[in-house]
């Protein structure tokens, strides 16, 4: 009898122990496999994929997250006909209800207002019984793919892209998503991110993408998504305001930054075909064609930088050609991603080459205006970069597997516009002036730069996850 129970013990331990991970690997290795396969059929095509125009773009950067807030309330009170907007994530806070009570108004208005929003459950927010309320305000709301565990592959395909639409005319595109952190109003975490404003024909053709996205068989409406009516939502987004979202209602309406405005004449928007498979991902090729075309130096800002074999070997082909490259990212002190930081810290030696420089951002508020920062943390979050400064790009993508084969992602490219360039270019280089040098610049200090600054609670946890970070970098 004993010998039996020692002999059951030792067969499930070994099912525990063996078993389990052996099966956990093959199915990630299938995962990783599918994600990066080469497609050997027809892409998806659609004409508001990729779409150009020389007509003269009235364009200008919001980098101060307030500054952004109030021209996406500006562009809301001007529509007249209809309002599109698209994010990964839409907050239950002050910000998304001073934005969401605006469109509440616009629809009262009689201008058509959509809303669609990923339904990635780590950070979905806008369930079903709060987008009843904008939806019965005259609000639409649809949900982008609603794949549960099953569907384990297709449930790690969402829509990243994020933006704002006015009447065909006017858009903001860039990394911030709806929610406090993004626009310095977080009294915990903000994030240093980047917008651009257009004003031009470019317009029409990211609605056109919205379309696309809308139509897709991706989308569910809310009222199909089962729930427990008895689970009150925490929060009414068209409720009476409380005293902080007066307060900040009456900070926006003395709001007085402006933005600068310059002219692009080459406007180019791509983005990625709706669901999964790396054939639909056109965003990574045309990043891709714009580094292969760089002649002296490029300046990157993302907040995550994890590259695999094909975005190393990018890499190493534009700096064997002479041109420098920075890459401005967060510190394990600054980031809300610690597990992207260790996938950084198990490579540093890919970085450790010519022309390569890496940054991480210290963590401290950054004096942007006469605002005092809400919070003491901060990180970087912008999606961007300048190419020989003359070609500016702005957009959702980060320097990560997720972005490359994953996810849905859009940019913009402004070229041949150096005053765009020049502001892009002042702009990082007050986030550089308070980062840490990681490699390739005098007084670079690797890892000890990396962790620097980070809770001890925060390291362990990034050491924990670091021997796996490599296995599993395909799904950061």
């Amino acid at each position: 009898m004993v010998w039996r129970l020692v002999r059951w013990t030792g067969i499930a331990l070994l099912v525990l122990l063996v078993g389990v991970p052996v099966v956990f690997a093959i199915a990630f290795l299938g995962i990783q496999e599918a994600s990066e396969r080469q497609w050997l059929g027809q892409a998806p095509q659609h004409a508001a994929i990729d779409v150009r125009s020389r007509e003269p773009h009235a364009v200008a950067l919001l980098d101060v997250g307030f500054d952004s807030l109030a021209a996406r309330l500006k562009l809301i009170e001007e529509a007249r006909q209809s309002i599109e907007l698209e994010f990964f994530i839409y907050e239950l806070d002050e910000s998304s209800r001073l934005i969401s009570q605006a469109l509440a108004r616009k629809a009262a208005q009689g201008v058509k207002v959509r809303i669609l929003v990923d339904f990635a459950m780590p950070v979905f927010k806008l369930a079903p019984q709060v987008a009843r309320t904008l939806e019965q305000a005259g609000v639409q709301v649809r949900y982008y793919n609603t794949s549960g565990i099953a569907r384990f592959f297709a449930m790690q395909h969402r829509t990243h892209r994020k933006l704002l639409v006015v009447d065909r005319q006017k858009a903001i595109i860039g990394g911030r998503n709806i929610g406090n952190d993004y626009f310095d109003l977080s009294t915990h975490y903000n994030f240093l991110d980047s917008d651009l404003l257009i004003q031009g024909p470019i317009a029409a053709a990211i609605v056109d993408s919205f379309e696309l996205y809308w139509a897709s068989d991706w989308v569910t409406e809310p009222k199909d998504i089962a729930v427990d009516e008895t689970d009150a939502p925490r929060i009414n987004l068209l409720g009476n305001r409380t005293v902080a979202e007066e307060r900040i209602s009456a900070e926006l309406r003395q709001h007085t930054a402006a933005p600068r405005f310059s002219t692009c004449r080459d406007t180019h928007f791509v983005t990625d075909y709706p669901g999964s498979g790396v054939e639909r991902r056109k965003v990574y090729t045309a990043i891709a064609s714009l580094v292969q075309e760089a002649k002296q130096h490029i300046v990157v800002e993302s907040p995550y930088l994890v590259l695999r074999d094909d975005g190393v070997a990018l890499m190493q082909g534009v700096l064997q050609r002479g041109v420098k490259l920075q890459f401005l990212t967060n510190t394990l002190h600054s980031t809300d991603a610690f597990y992207a930081v260790a996938s950084l810290a198990d490579s540093l030696d890919r970085f450790a080459q010519a022309n390569l420089e890496v940054w991480g951002y210290d963590g401290r508020p950054l004096k942007q205006n006469a605002r005092p920062p809400a919070s003491e943390r901060w990180g970087v979050h912008g999606k961007r970069a300048v190419f020989d400064d003359r070609t500016v790009v702005v957009g959702t993508y980060n320097m990560d597997p997720r972005s490359a084969n994953l996810n849905s992602e859009l940019i913009v490219i402004c070229r041949n516009n150096p005053e765009l360039a020049a502001a892009m270019t002042a702009s990082l280089k007050a986030r550089l002036a308070q980062s840490r040098a990681i490699t390739g610049a005098p007084g670079a200090r690797g890892y000890d730069a990396l962790i620097e600054g980070a809770d001890p609670d925060t390291i362990f946890q990034m050491r924990m996850v670091r021997p796996f970070a490599s296995f599993l970098d395909f799904l950061l």
